[in-house]
């Protein structure tokens, strides 16, 4: 009896709710979205500054992966999987729409805190002349990032903005760790050249 209770609350892995997609369980649709809707949103976001363009695409990778979870392979990551179909679907909404100011800084220092830069520079006891020139420097960056090639870019939303290590940005873009040390070296590069012009 014990062991039955214990099997009945442990959580199920996302391969095996996968698995009961894949068999035809839609409500296994519903757990997957519970456990990734608000990651994947956070990245989505980071990378069209747009919050109703992020729902579209966001419903665009659970309705994908509703057809296509037969395509899922569980020898590899599912995280790494549904990670790679956002990407995708962000890259091609960039590439139809040529959307601007992909990138946003405006997100929240950490996932527990309410703190964003909005409110940073809403502080009402900042100094207005450094409020001003500092929404000037963000403006700057976000447009500088925004003209960032599409590999050096995703690159640095996943290392710098959503925080994974190398060795999990290089599973999810399918390329090395020293790529992925390459495409941000190279970012900062150019931002860093990019932005001095600018100052």
């Amino acid at each position: 009896m014990m062991i039955l209770e214990k099997e009945t609350n442990r959580q199920k892995s996302d391969k095996e709710i996968v698995s009961l997609l894949q068999d035809g369980d839609d409500s296994a649709l519903n757990e997957i979205m519970s456990r990734y809707k608000q990651k994947l949103f956070a990245f989505i976001y980071a990378y069209t500054k747009n919050e109703e363009v992020s729902e579209e695409i966001l419903q665009e990778v659970f309705i994908k992966l509703y057809f296509k979870a037969k395509t899922y392979n569980p020898k590899y990551s599912f995280s790494t999987w549904i990670h790679q179909v956002a990407i995708n679907l962000c890259h091609d909404h960039y590439k139809k729409q040529k959307l601007s100011n992909l990138l946003s800084l405006d997100r929240s220092f950490k996932e527990d805190k309410k703190i964003n830069y909005h409110e940073v520079l809403a502080d009402p006891n900042s100094n207005v002349e450094n409020l001003v020139q500092l929404r000037q420097d963000i403006s700057i960056l976000d447009k500088e990032i925004n003209n960032l090639p599409h590999k050096l870019k995703t690159a640095l939303i996943l290392f710098v903005l959503e925080g994974y290590s190398q060795e999990k940005c290089a599973e999810i873009l399918k390329i090395t760790p020293k790529t992925i040390e390459t495409r941000i070296y190279r970012a900062r590069k150019i931002l860093a050249k990019k932005i001095a012009t600018n100052f």
